[in-house]
């Protein structure tokens, strides 16, 4: 596997794995934990570090499936990514809780605001989500901060000028 540093020394697998759509047995919200867990042991066993899930995939299945299928590693060994959706539900305080208790970790190493797109940039930057991640970093419950995002250039610059982000997840279309 090749490695990228991020900061902080930190080396990133250049695959990541995500888990928005593991194996199911019937409906979306059914992991096949059994031929899902292969797979993360697969994804270990190659070198893979970088693991992304989500508050709403598989219908809120998919953090409680990651944390249990990474349980049997060194937690110094891989990364989690998850997302804050202020769409689905804008409670941050009560979801960031939520996402700990699901995963079964005590920190999240990559925490994003997730798709930020002109139509609610305004209300997710003043809803103080943002100042509260950032006090959970002091608390080292998340290790890096930053955002994933759709929308257009002027919103980005908005973004990215409210806080010193630790990264932006670029969303890119080729036909765009």
């Amino acid at each position: 596997m090749q490695y990228k540093e991020f900061k902080d020394g930190v080396q990133l697998s250049r695959l990541g794995m995500g888990a928005m759509r593991l194996p199911v047995k019937g409906d979306d919200s059914r992991i096949d934990y059994e031929s899902a867990k292969e797979i993360i042991d697969q994804a270990m066993k190659s070198g893979i570090n970088y693991y992304d899930t989500a508050y709403i995939y598989h219908g809120g299945k998919s953090e409680e499936f990651l944390g249990e299928a990474l349980r049997d590693y060194p937690r110094d060994s891989f990364y989690v990514a998850d997302k804050f959706n202020f769409q689905a539900d804008p409670d941050y305080e009560r979801r960031f809780g939520e996402q700990l208790r699901r995963l079964k970790m005590d920190r999240i190493d990559f925490y994003l605001l997730h798709g930020i797109q002109d139509s609610f940039v305004d209300d997710i930057l003043a809803s103080g989500c943002v100042e509260y991640f950032d006090r959970l970093k002091t608390e080292g419950k998340i290790r890096y901060l930053g955002f994933s995002f759709h929308g257009s250039p002027e919103t980005l610059k908005k973004a990215i000028q409210y806080y010193p982000w630790d990264f932006v997840q670029m969303q890119l279309n080729y036909y765009d």
